[in-house]
């Protein structure tokens, strides 16, 4: 058993969460000056020809878009992506998607979209899939912009997480005052005004380009962005209607998602016509680790609330993904999402 002495020092913890904003941001920056070692161009290695495929020859379904928001006040990225059948018929209108961590989720989902929807056994709707991240000046970055943009206000950040940035200064692989600029974002975390900018200005864009199904807008994030969807569907957001949870970083009991969830029960209003989907890897459950003892308590705590106090007509449903840990169930709990939302048939 995973008892308070066992489990890892707060330092420990953040050397875990250095590990892997190291991890995140060392191939970028070693990917991007490939030398013989001597400063010199990378020799061909066995006759092969190094070249950098272009977009559309990777993507040729999917356009990209930068927005400049006045309500964050930052510049974010969109990758959308029609479904197969999407020019056959130009008077109809297609359900949507956003996907939040697109500079993760988009190219590790979007290859799968329009196949998906031909799948025999979990045939998909047909939709039109939005990733969303950060702009090409700043895709570096986005594993610490997320933090801002993503965590409801309010919201602690954990200790571990100002120490990942330090130490990440510290290793010499970040400027001190790129640091200093994340340490303010956390103090500040403002998923409103993200919520704002999804729902304000980034929807009412794409609506006029492309065929929006207006009364079938979705939501899905996974960890952070798990955190992020759970407070959508809490605050009763009316564009989102279809919401996925995916492992959300609920960590402590002071979580300000459980506030939220008070006064909306409180309120009573109306969740008719609203569907939350949560999912957990079975190994942030049941296997003992930071994960079990922060993340997954947070979480069955949120379906423990939804079950004994449940938001009136909210339908709720859940998947315990079976094998997988908080980095590799993301995919999968993605599809999980799709199948308790957008299954056809």
């Amino acid at each position: 058993m995973n008892t308070p002495e066992d489990r890892p020092s707060p330092s420990s913890i953040g050397s875990l969460v250095t590990e892997a904003a190291v991890a995140a941001i060392t191939p970028a920056r070693a990917a991007a000056g490939r030398t013989d070692g001597n400063g010199g161009a990378a020799t061909p290695l066995f006759g092969l020809t190094e070249t950098t495929p272009s977009f559309d020859a990777l993507f040729p379904s999917t356009r990209y878009f930068e927005i400049d928001s006045n309500i964050a006040g930052e510049r974010f990225s969109a990758w959308v992506t029609p479904p197969a059948q999407y020019d056959a018929d130009p008077t109809r209108a297609y359900p949507v998607v956003y996907q939040v961590d697109g500079n993760l989720f988009f190219p590790t989902t979007t290859p799968f979209h329009q196949p998906g929807q031909s799948d025999t056994m979990s045939p998909q709707l047909p939709f039109i899939l939005v990733s969303v991240g950060y702009s090409a000046q700043e895709s570096h970055a986005w594993t610490w912009l997320r933090v801002r943009d993503l965590l409801p206000p309010g919201e602690k950040v954990p200790d571990v997480m100002m120490q990942a940035v330090d130490m990440t200064v510290q290793a010499g692989l970040m400027p001190r005052e790129e640091g200093d600029r994340y340490l303010e974002m956390f103090a500040n975390p403002a998923a409103d005004k993200f919520l704002a900018f999804l729902e304000q200005e980034l929807h009412p864009q794409l609506a006029k380009a492309f065929r929006i199904d207006a009364d079938n807008v979705g939501l899905w994030g996974v960890s952070y962005g798990g955190l992020f969807a759970a407070y959508v569907a809490i605050k009763r957001s009316d564009l989102f209607k279809r919401i996925g949870a995916s492992s959300p970083g609920i960590i402590g009991e002071d979580s300000q998602i459980f506030e939220l969830y008070r006064e909306a029960v409180a309120t009573q209003r109306d969740y008719s016509d609203r569907h939350l989907h949560i999912t957990l890897g079975a190994r942030e459950l049941a296997q003992p680790s930071i994960y079990q003892w922060l993340l997954a308590r947070g979480t069955t705590r949120l379906l423990a609330e939804t079950s004994q106090n449940p938001l009136p007509g909210l339908q709720v449903s859940t998947e315990i993904i079976p094998l997988e840990s908080h980095l590799s169930g993301g995919v999968p709990a993605w599809f999980s999402f799709l199948r308790a939302c957008y299954l056809r048939g």
